[in-house]
């Protein structure tokens, strides 16, 4: 028969596990502006990574999918010609923690779902010249 410290260890790392997931949920918001020089300018703009794409006019606060591969943003204006840019993900603090307290198993469920990873909250596209 299993201790009542063995199973509290046991309960512990199952609701640990996957808490990235649990704790930061799998969106996020991201502050995207686009400039011509010094100057905010609008520009329509697409955000698109592998779980989704997100249709936008720039500068706004979009909520996105993580997504463990690079959020891709695709702007166009009057005032500067059609421009891509990748923002990168990082690994989530809590995907660290996760594996370390929850396990593989916890891990495996935060890459999965791309909740342990997250994008810079404030994304600037800068266009040096513009018409």
């Amino acid at each position: 028969m299993l201790s009542l410290r063995t199973n509290l260890l046991v309960l512990t790392a199952c609701l640990m596990s996957a808490c990235a997931s649990v704790l930061q949920g799998d969106s996020q918001s991201v502050q995207v502006t686009t400039y011509c020089g010094p100057n905010a300018i609008p520009a329509s703009c697409i955000a698109s990574n592998t779980k989704g794409s997100w249709p936008f006019y720039s500068p706004a606060q979009i909520v996105v999918h993580k997504d463990l591969h690079s959020l891709s943003i695709r702007c166009k204006s009057p005032y500067f010609a059609e421009s891509w840019i990748h923002a990168p993900s990082s690994p989530s603090p809590m995907l660290a923690g996760n594996l370390i307290l929850g396990g593989v198993v916890g891990a495996g469920v935060d890459l999965a779902g791309g909740a342990g990873f997250s994008y810079n909250p404030v994304v600037n596209i800068f266009h040096p010249s513009c018409r």
